[in-house]
């Protein structure tokens, strides 16, 4: 039973019904069915709040350091009425990415879940598709019309991008969770105990592939790229990959269009704006170091959001908040990382075939995830969590297939923590510098 209102509160989430069907609009379905399930599952979220467990389980602990670090970075500025709001908004999606945990706690469940997680974004994708080609008429899909220059002639001209409902409104927000979704069916093509079934999920492959190339979205290209790439690592190996780079990546650059042109959206036009903001993002948070700016607040100070999820949070919540929240994505990074070894050669037999085989296709939805947001700024949205939570939940089968916890948040991490946010900056800072100055 639980697991099933789960998948109706994303189904709500992530398709909009109260957005498709008018009738429905009032009806606050998405919070209903989320404190429904929370009830049935308030003891399973309790249990993984204990300390001894936490020390066990960083991404956690990461995420729910998300809510002191928000709360102080308002308070830090005596806004005792916004500390409030945004803490409570980003608790509500603390209490998801809980949920998730304590729902999906089999590598069955998980596998279920993914399948209908990308079910949801193919519908999402094939309603806004439907709705750009006006087979369907979505009174709250907004086609976003974006102007370009043609780099031939210089004249100007004018590209229309896919939009979904509600939380992928933004062609860019589409894109990044569609490609997530892509790497859900290639996982469900390969996996075997679907027999025949598998190659049911090519539909969804090319609803989903086609809202990408609709998007026009340069981040998705890179995170597609990057998603595919971590894949092709991690199945075939770095020669392979290598080969396969040096084919495909040619062909795609001699497509053309917005989304292929992915130099153009470092250097000029959009690039140089987003490395402004960050810049200017940064300058801001020299004067308030520790706890930021305060959430929400990056609007204020730079006129636009920083388009970069990992700069928003650093300059917003401070070196406190921010080290927090790249280290929820860095700890889910190194947990898949360090599975490998358990995953193939004589160790394998530690582990189920299912558990191991969905491990190349986690990474990559980790990876492709993780390269969207250096475009965006998304560090306050449920998807962002979902996906944190998915693979927390992997990484914590391990132990139910007989690893040993391999990272746990003790001291040496903490410490290497701090230095890959020592690095992140300084990096950041070096890009700011090479190309606007």
């Amino acid at each position: 039973m639980d697991f099933i209102l789960f998948l109706l509160v994303n189904f709500t989430l992530f398709v909009r019904p109260g957005e498709v069907f008018p009738a429905l609009a009032e009806v606050p379905l998405y919070n209903c069915l989320i404190l429904a399930t929370l009830v049935l599952v308030a003891p399973r979220v309790v249990e993984t709040l204990r300390p001894e467990r936490l020390s066990r389980d960083p991404i956690t602990t990461c995420v729910l350091g998300m809510i002191p670090a928000i709360l102080l970075s308002r308070l830090r500025h005596l806004d005792l009425s916004e500390a409030q709001f945004r803490t409570f908004e980003f608790g509500k999606i603390a209490i998801y990415y809980l949920i998730l945990n304590a729902i999906i706690n089999t590598t069955g469940r998980l596998r279920a879940f993914l399948y209908a997680i990308a079910l949801f974004a193919t519908i999402s994708s094939g309603l806004a598709l439907l709705h750009h080609w006006e087979v369907i008429y979505v009174p709250t899909i907004a086609t976003a019309i974006e102007s370009d220059v043609d780099p031939e002639t210089g004249d100007l001209y004018q590209i229309a991008r896919l939009c979904a409902t509600g939380i992928f409104a933004d062609p860019n927000d589409l894109s990044m969770f569609a490609i997530f979704a892509t790497v859900i069916c290639l996982s469900g093509l390969g996996d075997k105990q679907l027999s025949l079934l598998r190659f049911l999920w090519l539909a969804p492959l090319a609803v989903l592939l086609t809202a990408i190339a609709y998007t026009q979205s340069r981040g998705g290209m890179l995170a597609l790229v990057a998603a595919l790439g971590t894949f092709s690592y991690l199945r075939f190996g770095k020669w392979k990959t290598l080969t396969a780079a040096l084919v495909v990546l040619p062909v795609l650059i001699a497509l053309g269009g917005r989304q292929t042109n992915v130099g153009a959206g470092f250097s000029g036009g959009t690039g140089d704006e987003r490395l402004k903001l960050w810049s200017e993002g940064l300058v801001v948070l020299r004067k308030f170091p520790l706890f930021g700016i305060g959430a929400g607040q990056y609007v204020e100070e730079a006129g636009q959001v920083a388009h970069n999820s990992f700069v928003h949070c650093f300059v917003e919540l401070g070196l406190v908040g921010g080290t927090i929240f790249l280290g929820a994505f860095w700890f889910a990074v190194i947990s898949l990382w360090r599975l490998r070894p358990f995953l193939c050669g004589a160790m394998q037999n530690l582990t189920s075939e299912s558990y191991r085989r969905l491990h190349s296709y986690l990474m990559a939805m980790v990876c492709g995830y993780s390269v969207s947001m250096l475009s965006l700024s998304r560090s306050y949205v449920v998807p962002t969590y979902l996906v944190l939570g998915v693979a927390n939940v992997y990484c914590r089968q391990s132990q139910n297939q007989g690893i040993p916890v391999l990272v746990p948040l003790d001291q040496r991490r903490i410490g290497q923590l701090l230095l890959v946010a020592v690095l992140f900056l300084a990096a950041i800072q070096t890009v700011i510098k090479i190309k606007l100055r």
